[in-house]
């Protein structure tokens, strides 16, 4: 068996697969580019290079030679440089579909082996093959639980740890009525909504009425809202003074919880048509707290 081809072979699929070029590949194991690119077409590195070419390309020696005859299981450390290595590379490479579909895909992975090791579908596969359908799949323990939506176009994934006072802090926190009844009151959503859709990177700057105006929210209307806009970050208020006389003024901010809780709220609203695959060995109430 000619390994020389083999070899070459696989050091330039898995270079091209972590975005390396041939210099850098040679500047990370210390030989140039044109001894990688004579590799590549079927010359053999020297021996005492295979680990350090390995390491880089984060393979083993044995799959640089296709000798790799049972599946290694790699070492959380293992696996996170791995993960690391990957999100790097396709952050550098300004890839960030590709990363945010892995990272989707990778945590996914995660929760289905609580059902499955074997012959796992791809959770796209799985989204684009069940349009219209409302499926989750969930992992409920003690310790924490994940919250993994399938439903096309509606992908999201919430993980949770129950950390020790979660539940009590959760359940002490007096505001929960202030922020529903803001968002309970059609005024006061549209008005959050607008803050969201209508972000400006310049900071412009309104007043009151104007803002009013543009949120089509009668003004009397609006300013009973101003507090609780204020309160929940939707809107930065700013006191300047103009000619001895002080005025507020308001900026729109992105919230950037306000989207997940939006998507939490639409999947909690469509529950009931839902599909759910979950495993549970959960054996304390969401909102009891744990006992010492």
């Amino acid at each position: 068996m000619d390994y020389s081809q083999i070899i070459g072979k696989n050091i330039a699929e898995f270079r091209k697969g972590k975005a390396l070029t041939q210099e850098q590949l040679g500047d990370a194991v210390g030989v140039t580019g044109q001894a990688v690119s004579k590799w590549e077409k079927g010359g053999m590195p020297d021996a005492y290079l295979l680990p350090d070419i390995a390491k880089t390309l984060g393979v083993s020696v044995d799959r640089l030679f296709e000798l790799e005859h049972k599946k290694h299981t790699p070492t959380l450390d293992e696996l996170l440089e791995l993960v690391g290595s990957y999100g790097f590379d396709r952050l550098q490479a300004n890839d960030g579909e590709s990363l945010f579909r892995a990272i989707f895909e990778m945590i996914y992975r995660l929760n289905y082996s609580a059902f499955n090791c074997d012959n796992c579908e791809s959770v796209w596969d799985i989204i684009d093959g069940h349009e219209g359908v409302f499926m989750t799949s969930q992992f409920i323990l003690d310790e924490g639980m994940t919250y993994i939506s399938l439903v096309k176009d509606m992908p999201y994934i919430c993980v949770t740890k129950d950390e020790p006072g979660l539940i009590g802090k959760l359940l002490g926190e007096k505001n929960y009525c202030e922020l529903f009844g803001l968002l309970s009151d059609p005024d006061g959503l549209k008005a959050a909504i607008f803050t969201q859709s209508e972000y400006s990177k310049d900071g412009a700057k309104y007043t009151a009425d104007r803002l009013a105006e543009k949120m089509d929210i009668e003004p009397e209307k609006f300013r009973e809202l101003l507090p609780q806009l204020v309160r929940f970050r939707f809107l930065s208020e700013e006191q300047i003074v103009v000619d001895e006389s002080e005025f507020k003024t308001y900026f729109v901010r992105q919230n950037n919880e306000f989207r997940p809780l939006l998507m939490t709220a639409w999947l909690l609203i469509n529950s009931q048509q839902c599909y759910h695959t979950y495993s549970q060995t959960r054996e304390t109430r969401f909102l009891e707290s744990k006992k010492p």
